[in-house]
């Protein structure tokens, strides 16, 4: 006699419900044949219901100009679903959009198109298709009107996901191919070592060189700065670049690459490059425009001259001393043509460079930089995210986009305490050398021309990429860091339960405080978890939900909302092994514990795969989820506990278990990065050898469409002239004022990286500006 339960009924009641036939079109990419500049594909799947068919409040597709011609919009997923029915909302406008004469749906069958039917035509209406149940990651719909163009306000699509969540065996991360790689001795091989001094500022009258380097200064050299200071200095030099030329396969900057010594000018004594006092500090990474061209070299006042000297007394010779390599990397990355709408890169994978240098010349692999916990304390923030997490709830974007807000020249504080400098963290990059290989972060300085995602995308296609973002994220939940575990714990242990607010005053919106901890909050309604939205990922950004494992497999099912999403489970086994499932867009995510999972824990990683930065709809969008919990499994788990330290308990030590007594937090390398900002300079960033800027710019970033001011001094009215150029060296505007202020629009320049100088007698100094 069959038996029922209220278990087994609830079971099959799970079962059923787990695979509900639900609108699958948020999850797809959507794609056409041609789209209005003024319109928007993205309106199709945003699950909005319009009130008629000119209902544009949520934007529209369309596609005129293009009256009697067959046009398409197509739908593709990252797995298969079983398709069977489309609802179509048709735009019309009465004008140039008008609904379609014909319309039919086709699906792709792995080698070609399949029709399923033709589309009903109604206006003001979803119209619905039904047809037999098919298989497929694509969809089309092809339209026509015979007098004027066509277009769509909404298109749903009702399926259920083709299960690919495997048996439950754990998952291996297969290698990636094609992959990227890239050394920079291909295109500069056996660079001899330069034997000419350019001749880019007349004011210099001392000069001491030795091999590669040579170190200039003008007349008001302050006395302390000596040949037992500039002789060791130039040995440094002399020994981390040889290093990063040799071994690790990096170019010199441009001035060698010409023949020419590469060059630390001394700041405040009188040169070209600026009017400041001897006694005056700071130090970063400048040019000199010369000849038709920008020459970068390290800027530097007497201070961190100075700390090589023997003689110094201070107790922060290491950090001045580090800081004149980590200029000398900006000046030899400056004119890459990689990144040039990537600002976040700029800071982290200049962070990394020094890190991976340091690490592999000492084989100490113990510390990092203390902003790289950013990315794991928060791992719904985007990978290519300036400022992290806003006090609006959106993310910064590449090049710091939505960041910087000013009343009059007083900058708004819009970031978060600690959280604000994601930029400097060079997680992202150290994961791509531990998944690709070294080489793979210079291929993206030489290759990834605007942003680095996209970059890498061109390099090893679309899906890998997604496949990259999803592993980067699983691995960062277990802290699965090969050699830098130890150091990524330490970067989490600081910070977590750490209260993050506002960072300082005048503040935008001054938000609530939030606990830092790397997992997120959910409420559990009758066995399905919703995520607080709050810290709901953006893009390429993951949500880390601990379940607490009552069996030896464990079945959840993925409910994604938002598009582009997977969901896979991750955990530490009781020895120390990471365990990972096959990761799903959809649909049911078995694991098997072969082995137990320490504390009886494993974690869901949900991960937004989006790529492509898109400007403001892509910087403010969060993507939302379900997660049913199926078997195996009786509810999430504490989220203000260290999971990720599961395999640091006396069960679990392995050779590979962390030695927390050795643990250090390391030198923060980001404190050596240059200040973007013109108002008061957030903690983090506050650079041990930087000084206020000679001239403001506001807004910096700016967007195309803003007005860029330029302040700077000019008390005695002298025609000043105002000059900005690429960094390989372009004048694209110059203009000449006479007052302290200058108006720049923004319409004149294209998106990228500027430099821009001001010269009169009372300035000569050169800053970067971000145009978005």
């Amino acid at each position: 006699m069959l038996k029922f339960t209220w278990t087994s009924v609830l079971s099959l009641f799970t079962a059923f419900t787990a695979f509900a036939q639900t609108n699958i079109a948020p999850q797809a990419t959507a794609g056409t044949s041609y789209v209005s500049s003024w319109e928007t594909i993205t309106a199709l799947n945003d699950n909005y219901t319009p009130a008629n068919s000119n209902d544009k409040s949520h934007g529209a597709y369309g596609n005129w100009n293009n009256p009697n011609s067959i046009q398409w919009v197509q739908y593709d997923w990252s797995q298969a679903f079983s398709v069977t029915s489309v609802q179509v909302y048709w735009f019309d406008d009465a004008g140039g959009v008008l609904t379609p004469t014909t319309a039919y749906l086709e699906s792709w069958n792995g080698t070609a198109w399949v029709n399923l039917g033709n589309i009903p035509l109604q206006k003001d209406a979803f119209n619905t298709l039904n047809f037999t149940a098919t298989t497929t990651s694509r969809l089309r719909v092809s339209m026509r009107n015979t007098s004027q163009s066509t277009g769509l306000l909404e298109w749903r699509v009702t399926g259920t996901p083709v299960s690919t969540g495997g048996n439950g065996s754990a998952y291996t991360w297969p290698v990636y191919s094609p992959t990227i790689s890239y050394d920079f001795r291909s295109e500069y091989p056996n660079l001899p070592t330069p034997s000419q001094i350019l001749n880019d500022c007349p004011q210099v009258v001392g000069t001491q060189s030795s091999d590669w380097w040579t170190f200039r200064w003008g007349p008001k050299k302050k006395s302390v700065v000596t040949a037992a200071a500039i002789t060791p200095m130039l040995a440094r030099l002399n020994k981390d670049f040889r290093y990063f030329r040799d071994t690790m396969g990096w170019p010199a900057d441009i001035r060698a690459r010409n023949g020419y010594k590469s060059a630390v000018y001394l700041y405040g004594s009188g040169l070209c490059t600026d009017n400041a006092d001897s006694t005056a500090l700071g130090g970063w990474q400048s040019a000199i425009y010369y000849n038709g061209q920008n020459w970068p070299m390290i800027l530097a006042s007497y201070y961190p001259v100075y700390a090589f000297d023997p003689a110094y007394t201070g107790t922060d010779a290491a950090y001045q001393q580090s800081a004149m390599t980590h200029e000398g990397i900006h000046a030899m990355l400056a004119d890459l043509p990689g990144v040039k709408n990537s600002a976040w890169f700029h800071e982290g994978g200049n962070v990394w460079f020094q890190q991976t240098a340091d690490a592999k010349r000492s084989n100490n692999f113990s510390s990092l930089g203390f902003l790289n916990g950013t990315d794991f304390i928060a791992p719904f923030m985007p990978i290519e995210c300036y400022s992290g997490w806003l006090q609006d709830g959106s993310f910064g974007g590449p090049a710091a986009e939505g960041v910087n807000m000013f009343n009059g020249s007083q900058q708004i504080c819009t970031w978060k305490t600690y959280l604000g400098g994601h930029q400097y963290s060079s997680s992202f990059p150290t994961f791509l050398g531990n998944t690709l290989g070294d080489n793979a972060v210079p291929w993206i300085w030489r290759y990834a021309s605007s942003r680095v995602l996209e970059g890498i995308a061109s390099g090893i296609g679309e899906a890998q990429t997604r496949r990259l973002i999803t592993e980067y994220r699983a691995k960062q939940a277990l802290v699965d860091f090969g050699k830098w575990k130890s150091a990524c714990v330490a970067l989490l242990n600081n910070v977590f339960g750490n209260s993050i607010g506002a960072e300082w005053q005048p503040s935008w919106l001054n938000p609530a405080p939030w606990i830092a901890t790397p997992y997120a909050k959910t409420t559990n309604n009758n066995g399905t978890l919703t995520p607080d939205t709050t810290t709901l990922p953006g893009w390429s950004g993951a949500n880390q939900i601990p379940l607490t494992v009552t069996g030896s497999t464990v079945t959840v099912n993925f409910q994604p909302i938002g598009a582009n999403m997977t969901c896979q489970l991750v955990y530490w086994t009781t020895s120390g092994q990471p365990v990972y499932s096959q990761y799903v867009s959809s649909g049911n995510v078995t694991l098997n514990l072969t082995t137990p999972a320490a504390n009886n824990v494993v974690i869901a990683v949900i991960t937004n795969t989006n790529y492509l930065y898109q400007g403001e709809t892509t910087r403010k969008t969060k993507y939302d989820y379900r997660l049913q919990l199926v078997s195996g499994i009786s509810g999430a788990a504490s989220v203000n506990t260290k999971w990720y330290s599961a395999a640091l308990l006396s069960t679990a030590r392995t050779s590979e278990a962390i030695n927390t007594a050795a643990i250090q937090t390391g030198i923060d390398w980001s404190t050596y990065c240059s200040q973007p900002f013109t108002g008061q300079p957030r903690q983090e960033e506050y650079k041990v050898i930087t000084t206020q800027p000679q001239f403001q710019l506001f807004p910096n970033p700016a967007a195309t469409s803003e007005s860029v001011q330029v302040r700077f001094k000019n008390p005695k009215g002298e025609r000043s002239l105002v000059t900005i150029y690429t960094l390989s060296g372009k004048v694209v505007l110059q203009r000449i004022s006479t007052t302290e202020q200058l108006t720049v629009d923004g319409k004149s320049l294209h998106p990228g990286i500027y430099l821009v100088k001001i010269a009169n007698s009372a300035v000569n100094a050169t800053q970067k500006l971000i145009v978005n």
